[in-house]
């Protein structure tokens, strides 16, 4: 399938694609859009090569839609002009690793050594090195699913890399771990709250009094879906949230709205 040059998909334009559907051809978007988000929007499906048929009330591609649509939702941006399909990653920027792991808010500084700490998106391992540095001494299980990516983070006795999705890694985990600090995917084809998902299962894989640090979409902050309440008064429950300044979770061209979560599991669980 012939496409345009690659361009970025905003957040909010991510989050409509990863509810719509396909159905042959044919991409239907999940609600009625105000004009100027539809504009954003449209301009996004167009740089994939779609185009709206009054007729199907659908836009059409001239193929199946559903692998370019998946590959945006993920990685943020369109696939280019020769077709490629970009990989759902987004690293974590060195500065902002810092800052989730030495904030006000974190304790990783004060883990005892040999404590157990798990990075469950670990990518190139930006997270792991700023965990490490914050406090030499705690163990680091790092799960990233992508061999590549696991190999570039290096052989180090203080980490365990681990090659395997999250949700495999949790369905067998061997223990639960001191804290979990985390850049979860905001959102994969099918998936809008993926990130939610990820977030309860790294939960469930902390010890009593453990710390959640992640990182999360900025919808979190005001998007009225029950999924988002629910997952506000989470957070609210054991923890807070910071908004992230503008541009920190920029990648690729990308610009992505974030905002820092933080949680402690109750010590009487």
């Amino acid at each position: 399938m012939a496409v345009r040059t690659s361009v970025p998909v905003p957040q909010f334009a991510r989050e409509i694609l990863a509810e719509s559907r396909t159905e042959g051809n044919k991409l239907f978007l999940p609600t009625q859009l105000t004009q100027s988000v539809y504009k954003k929007v449209n301009r996004v499906i167009e740089a994939m090569g779609g185009k709206w048929s009054r007729r199907e009330q659908a836009h059409l591609f001239p193929g199946d839609p559903a692998e370019i649509i998946a590959a945006a939702v993920a990685s943020g941006r369109t696939p280019t002009t020769d077709g490629k399909i970009l990989e759902a990653y987004y690293a974590t920027p060195e500065l902002l690793a810092t800052r989730i792991v030495t904030g006000e808010h974190s304790g990783i500084a004060d883990l005892e050594a040999g404590t157990g700490v798990l990075e469950p998106s670990a990518g190139e391992g930006a997270l792991v090195r700023a965990i490490l540095h914050a406090n030499p001494d705690v163990h680091v299980t790092a799960v990233e699913p992508n061999p590549e990516r696991a190999a570039t983070i290096g052989s180090d006795p203080r980490v365990s890399v681990v090659v395997s999705s999250f949700e495999q890694f949790a369905a067998t985990a061997p223990r639960p771990f001191a804290a979990v600090v985390m850049n979860p995917p905001f959102a994969l084809s099918g998936q809008p709250t993926v990130w939610m998902d990820h977030l309860y299962t790294a939960w469930d894989l902390l010890i009593p009094g453990g710390q959640l640090l992640a990182i999360a979409p900025g919808g979190y902050t005001w998007r009225p879906q029950h999924k988002y309440r629910a997952m506000r008064d989470f957070i609210a429950t054991h923890g807070g949230y910071e908004e992230l300044p503008a541009r920190a979770f920029a990648t690729s061209g990308t610009e992505v709205d974030s905002v820092f979560l933080h949680a402690r599991r109750p010590t009487d669980l």
